[in-house]
């Protein structure tokens, strides 16, 4: 019981923080870690506390269930978390030894995890192992925002900086002569990039500043541009290459639109859950119990927080 109150602690975590998307892939990989533990009906004793044993297949699962963001405070990796389980039964069997299994607060925080791991499981079972989304749905998706599966437009493009324009006039005098861009940018360039010729790689359509972008965007594949002044100095610009806006392919999008629509798709499933269980309950809300709503002393009408007038 213990080991399954960390194990699902975990997983509840998982759902109030990272949302649905997080929930399925770690009730999945809960899921089948223990499938294949019940293919064995023998587990391994990896240590004894007076007696109690910590299995190798328990400890694997909570590690296995565990996001790296979690695991990092285990350096040890699974060595580190059997420590921590041989000090935590330690003190589970020293809080026995003191009657605090028989506490009623204790019991109450019992009722409230087993509470917790039924809803837990409800929803593994009702929404996230039925809820799916579909081959329709998924092109419907494709079809309908076309924008959101494009790939912007792209130039590949090399540049060479100076800090004055004087300089880039002399860098543009031998771009003109002949001389190649790359061995220019190597020997004159003032940007950090000037050791791989001015390389800028791939930019898209969007990501720039409007004016730069209209330079990059008009000019042709092997072509240079004049002197570009911008914050950081002054800039003359080679295209390489220029590529088109291109539709991606449904299949190539098929998982980043399942992974965008399915979190929706089990929201909304959880919430049609609660109007139908809504539906056949009887819920009483007891208004005149409730706490009376204050309204903070600084919203009061006429109260400025300054001395009154008269």
């Amino acid at each position: 019981m213990k080991k399954r109150a960390i194990l699902w602690s975990v997983v509840l975590v998982l759902v109030l923080s990272l949302g649905w998307g997080a929930l399925a892939q770690e009730t999945q990989e809960v899921q089948e870690t223990q499938e294949v533990q019940e293919e064995s009906s023998e587990k391994t004793v990896v240590a004894e506390v007076n007696g109690e044993p910590i299995y190798l297949e328990d400890l694997q699962e909570i590690w296995d269930a565990l996001p790296e963001v979690y695991r990092v405070q285990f350096p040890g990796g699974i060595k580190d978390l059997l420590e921590q389980l041989i000090r935590e039964t330690l003190l589970a069997q020293q809080a026995k030894k003191l009657g605090l299994e028989d506490d009623p607060v204790i019991q109450k925080r019992l009722e409230d995890i087993k509470r917790q791991l039924l809803v837990q499981e409800l929803i593994k079972r009702e929404i996230i192992d039925k809820v799916q989304v579909t081959d329709e749905e998924i092109e419907k998706e494709y079809t309908s925002n076309p924008s959101l599966y494009t790939e912007p437009e792209q130039v590949k493009a090399k540049h060479i900086m100076t800090s004055t324009e004087e300089k880039a006039q002399e860098v543009l005098q031998e771009l003109q002569s002949g001389r190649p861009f790359e061995e220019v940018a190597m020997e004159k360039s003032e940007s950090p990039d000037a050791r791989q010729g001015g390389e800028m790689g791939y930019l898209k359509r969007g990501d720039l500043d409007p004016d730069l972008e209209k330079v990059l965007f008009d000019l042709a594949p092997g072509k240079f541009s004049d002197i570009v002044e911008t914050s950081y100095g002054f800039h003359i610009f080679l295209v390489e290459e220029h590529i088109d806006p291109r539709l991606k392919e449904v299949d190539e999008v098929k998982g980043e639109i399942s992974n965008r629509l399915l979190p929706q798709k089990q929201q909304e499933a959880f919430e049609k859950l609660i109007e139908e269980l809504k539906s056949q309950a009887e819920i009483a809300i007891i208004e005149e119990n409730l706490p009376k709503e204050t309204t903070p002393q600084s919203e009061i009408p006429g109260e400025t927080g300054g001395e009154s007038q008269p």
